[in-house]
């Protein structure tokens, strides 16, 4: 018998996360394991109260979609203790890229199962520090994209509607944002070499996805050791209309204003004297802080079960 932690959101889905979280609870009951009910009604008291069952847990297990994850994975970053994640929300971009089923609460199970026979992947993390990291997790760890430009300001907005759902959201977020668009003014610093722009987009990609699906780094792995550094120059807002949609597919690529460099750590910091002030920073949908931040890989930082090296 092993013993699982696990947290669910049950306030999430107009009660879709409830039905889901008990379905979860009831499948891993099934199958002998003693569970720890670790779910507290808000992101902090959850991770706290995980944080002070992590010595006594066999695994833990998140229900929900990615900012669920997110919060899985700064309880188990950089430990022995490894993660499960049953995919059940509206974007599932960690899940995605892990190979893990979603919205099959059986299969994900099934999955995680295997994992404890021993079936994992130890997969990178993108780790963040900065002083104005949001508590109660700092050092931040995610999973899939940190966004920082114009992605940031978009994750923001998406994050605060419930409808619509998956990208679709994230394309409602985009056309309410972009005509507020001012090119922001950035100072990069990646593995050592240094630069200023005005940029539209700042992200600094672990996985391929980010937004339900988009593909803003298609050649980023989790399993590589490195970090994908996805900027866009600044552009008119008008530009920025035809070249959203692209991400749809990683058409942007294309796009001789887009860069992508594979790095190992990345500051980003706000430069006045370039343009705009950058929005907060988010990371795989949920708020990280306000930069300056440095963000580094934490290769092979985090045990999955039953995931998949993509």
């Amino acid at each position: 018998m092993r013993t699982i932690g696990i947290i669910t959101n049950p306030t999430s889905g107009s009660g879709r996360g409830a039905r889901r979280g008990a379905e979860a609870k009831a499948t891993l009951a099934a199958g002998g394991h003693h569970l720890i009910d670790l779910s507290r009604g808000s992101w902090a008291a959850s991770y706290e109260a995980a944080v002070a069952h992590r010595p006594s847990l066999d695994a833990l297990v998140v229900v929900g979609g990615d900012g669920m994850a997110h919060l899985g994975i700064q309880v188990c970053a950089e430990t022995a203790l490894p993660l499960g994640i049953v995919a059940a929300g509206s974007g599932d971009d960690i899940a995605s890229s892990l190979g893990l089923p979603r919205h099959d609460i059986p299969a994900a199970v099934a999955r995680i199962e295997a994992g404890l026979r021993g079936d994992t992947v130890r997969v990178d993390l993108g780790r963040v520090t900065g002083g104005a990291v949001e508590e109660p997790a700092s050092p931040r760890y995610f999973g899939a994209v940190l966004s920082a430009g114009l992605d940031a300001a978009v994750a923001s907005y998406a994050r605060a509607i419930t409808f619509p759902r998956g990208p679709l959201k994230y394309k409602v977020a985009t056309m309410r944002e972009v005509p507020r668009f001012r090119p922001y003014g950035v100072r990069l610093t990646a593995d050592g070499r240094e630069r200023t722009m005005r940029c539209t987009l700042v992200a600094v990609a672990n996985g391929p996805v980010f937004g339900g699906g988009l593909v803003v780094s298609p050649d980023s792995r989790m399993t590589d050791g490195r970090l994908e550094l996805v900027t866009a120059d600044g552009m008119s807002r008008r530009d920025i209309l035809g070249l959203f949609p692209k991400l749809k597919d990683g058409g942007h690529t294309a796009d001789p204003r887009v860069r992508i460099e594979q790095v190992e750590s990345v500051t980003i910091v706000p430069e006045a004297s370039e343009g705009a002030p950058l929005p907060p920073a988010f990371a795989d949908g949920e708020l990280v802080g306000a930069t300056p931040l440095t963000v580094t890989v934490a290769p092979g930082a985090l045990t999955v079960l039953g995931g998949r090296a993509q």
